[in-house]
């Protein structure tokens, strides 16, 4: 506990104003609740995990409420009006959910978050890996292969991060892990094996560093993780491993991650893309969205992105996210288009995110009536089903049609873990 209480020591600046030393007080507080809530979850087995996980959320977006009110311009006319509006908006999805038959579809998006939770944390009581023993990377597969379809590719996903953990664990740092010589699995499992891989590699480097560790220090972490990555991905597959630097951040060490995405645009500017969507798809996982449709997770990439570029990266993660988990429930995926995406300045990457995750999904899990089905849906509102034709159902086509063959033969699947028009990408190929 001895980071977390580093947090508190916070060196007064010279004769600060009232306003100042309140709004920092707050701001340490609230980062010294992450840094201890992310402690005590680590302490906590698996199943009370999920509640504690599930219970946090609630209680995130309440305190973050009260922080605000801590700070003196949330008392300004403008900010006042623009937290009413707030308060306003958060009433309004409470009460749709409760009046207009939306519960069900909330309800269904949570059993889908917890199911994925569930299986992350519990991989190896799932897949019935004895403790203590390495188990070839192909055995591994082949047991992931064995859980339904959907499950897989989350399953792969924990394989690839299992694996690299226990070599680590055995041999140290690996190098040339998932190269073909070293790695005889099925293509299909290698992008999520790349991910699982990345998520690995990020726990255990960030984990070295604390709020005091210097830039130059954050740098040498930085450049590690990226060599690491380049060092044991095969070619076309890097940008999966790289994404999961923005999950791990942003998820499990939010005192780092100013620093780590300031850093990181120094360190390897050519892969921010692939960071910000790894953002965005933690933003899906967290805490504080944990619970659907009572806050609006959307908004929450306009405050962390600071760049357009950050932003259409942090939205297309986000969105990957949403609909890889909610792929079985078209409805749900539509609750978004609806309330959301249809005339949002981020609709693109709105797009793009459902897009790519297909494809990566048809990949890990080729040619499933799910994915399909989801494709195929068409709401029965005239205009929901048009933006629906325009967002979803047109882009997914083309991916899975036009761009998706193209990735496959100049081996730039992972392209797809990072926004990109992919339209002019594929040309380029």
């Amino acid at each position: 506990m001895q980071e977390q209480n580093k947090v508190f020591n916070v060196s007064p600046t010279p004769e600060p104003s009232p306003q100042k030393d309140i709004s920092q007080k707050a701001r340490d507080l609230a980062e010294a609740f992450e840094i201890l809530t992310h402690e005590a979850q680590g302490q906590l087995g698996p199943a009370i995990q999920m509640a504690f996980f599930i219970g946090d959320g609630l209680q995130r977006a309440a305190t973050d409420t009260l922080f605000n009110a801590f700070m003196p311009q949330t008392w300004s006319p403008s900010r006042l009006l623009s937290t009413a509006t707030g308060f306003v908006h958060q009433s309004a999805r409470l009460s749709r959910l409760l009046v207009s038959g939306e519960a069900h579809l909330a309800w269904q998006e949570l059993t889908n978050k917890v199911e994925v939770f569930a299986l992350v944390k519990n991989l190896s009581s799932i897949l019935k890996l004895p403790k203590g023993t390495f188990i070839p990377l192909d055995q591994l597969v082949e047991k992931a292969y064995r859980l339904s379809p959907y499950k897989a590719l989350w399953a792969i996903e924990g394989v690839g991060h299992y694996y690299a953990d226990q070599y680590w664990e055995a041999y140290g740092p690996p190098h040339n892990l998932l190269v073909e010589t070293n790695a005889p699995v099925p293509k299909k499992s290698l992008l999520m094996l790349h991910a699982g891989m990345g998520l690995c590699f990020a726990d255990r480097l960030i984990g070295n560093l604390t709020t005091e560790s210097t830039p130059q220090e954050v740098d040498l972490v930085l450049e590690r993780f990226v060599t690491l990555c380049k060092e044991n991905s095969r070619p076309g597959y890097m940008g999966a491993a790289l994404e999961s630097l923005g999950i791990v951040t942003r998820d499990f060490y939010p005192d780092l991650f100013t620093i780590i995405t300031q850093r990181f645009r120094i360190v390897a500017p050519e892969y921010a893309g692939f960071l910000w969507h790894g953002i965005g798809r933690a933003i899906y996982f967290s805490r504080k969205f944990f619970l659907p449709f009572l806050f609006s997770m959307w908004s929450d990439v306009s405050v962390e992105a600071t760049t357009e570029e950050e932003r259409l990266n942090a939205m297309a993660g986000l969105t990957w996210a949403f609909s890889l988990v909610n792929m079985c429930q078209a409805s749900i995926v539509e609750t978004a288009v609806r309330s959301y995406a249809d005339g949002s300045a981020l609709a693109e990457a709105f797009s793009n995110g459902v897009c790519s995750c297909v494809i990566m999904r048809n990949e890990t899990t080729p040619d499933e009536p799910f994915v399909s089905a989801f494709s195929a849906h068409r709401p029965t509102e005239t205009g929901v089903a048009k933006a629906w034709e325009r967002l979803i159902a047109a882009p997914i086509e083309a991916g899975l049609q036009r761009y998706y063959p193209v990735l496959q033969k100049h081996h730039g699947l992972d392209q797809v873990f990072r926004y990109q028009n992919l339209a002019e990408l594929t040309v380029r190929m």
